[in-house]
C-alpha cells in the first residue's frame, strides 16, 4: 500500500489494537498472580471481581509479584493506546468540505489527544505504585473521552456523506458511559464483595462497549476511505 493511503492503514491499525488489547488482556488474566480488593487469598483473576487496572499492578493484590500480567498488559494496552493517534488524525479529513464541521473536529482532535495522552498515562502509574495519579489520568481520560465521543457523534450527523448509525453508535457508547460514572459516584465507597462485582461487571461492559464501538468506527471509516478512493480514481 503506497504512503499516500496511510489513512487506510490508520483506520486498520485501530482495529488491529483493538484485537490485540481483546486477546492478549485474557492472556494476561490468566496469569495475574491473584487477590481482590473484597478477598486477597482468592487465586488468579476473577472476571467479575477484578478490575482491569489489577492487570497492570506490579504487585498483585494478594501480595505476590505480578510480573508476567504486569508484562504482558502493559505492552497491549500500549499497542491499544497508540493506535487511537493516527485513526484521530486521519478523521478531520472527512469533514473539510463543511468549514463547521471542521472545526468541529479539529477541536474533537485535540481533546482527543489529550485524553489518548491520559490514557497512555495510566497504563504507565501502575495504581499499587501511582494509586493518586493513576485515578487523575483516569479521571481525565473518561471525561475528555465523553467529550470526543459527543463531538464525533455532532460532526457525523451535520455531514451528509458520513453515515448517521455511527453517530448513534458513538451516542450510545457516551451514554453507557454517563451511566458508568453515575454508578461509581454512588455506590458506597466501603469495599465488599457485592460492591465490588457490581463495579467490576459494570467496568467491563462499559470497557467492552467502549471496544466494540471504536472497532465499528474503525471499520467504517475504512470503508468510506475505500469508497473515496474508488471514486477518486474512476473521476481521474
Amino acid at each position: 500500500m503506497q504512503i499516500k493511503n496511510w489513512r487506510q492503514k490508520s483506520f486498520l491499525f485501530i482495529i488491529f489494537g483493538i484485537m490485540q488489547y481483546i486477546i492478549f488482556t485474557l492472556i494476561a488474566m490468566l496469569f495475574y498472580a491473584g487477590g481482590t480488593l473484597a478477598d486477597p487469598l482468592s487465586t488468579g483473576y476473577d472476571f467479575w471481581g477484578n478490575l482491569f487496572s489489577d492487570l497492570g499492578r506490579i504487585m498483585a493484590l494478594s501480595g505476590q509479584p505480578n510480573t508476567i500480567a504486569f508484562i504482558i498488559f502493559t505492552i497491549t494496552a500500549m499497542i491499544f493506546s497508540i493506535s487511537f493517534i493516527p485513526f484521530t488524525f486521519a478523521l478531520p479529513d472527512f469533514f473539510k468540505g463543511e468549514k463547521k464541521q471542521f472545526n468541529i473536529i479539529i477541536i474533537a482532535t485535540g481533546v482527543g489527544l489529550i485524553s489518548i495522552s491520559s490514557l497512555i498515562g495510566t497504563i504507565l502509574t501502575p495504581w499499587d505504585v501511582f494509586g493518586e495519579l493513576h485515578l487523575l489520568f483516569a479521571n481525565i481520560f473518561n471525561i475528555m473521552g465523553s467529550l470526543v465521543l459527543l463531538l464525533y457523534a455532532i460532526a457525523i450527523l451535520y455531514n451528509n456523506n458520513y453515515p448517521n448509525i455511527y453517530a448513534i453508535v458513538y451516542i450510545i457508547l457516551l451514554i453507557f458511559g454517563i451511566i458508568y460514572s453515575i454508578i461509581l459516584m454512588t455506590i458506597p465507597k466501603s469495599i465488599s464483595t457485592e460492591t465490588l462485582i457490581f463495579q467490576a461487571t459494570m467496568q467491563k461492559i462499559s470497557q467492552y462497549s467502549f471496544l466494540v464501538c471504536f472497532m465499528i468506527q474503525g471499520f467504517g471509516a475504512w470503508k468510506i476511505e475505500n469508497i473515496k478512493l474508488k471514486s477518486k480514481i474512476s473521476i481521474d
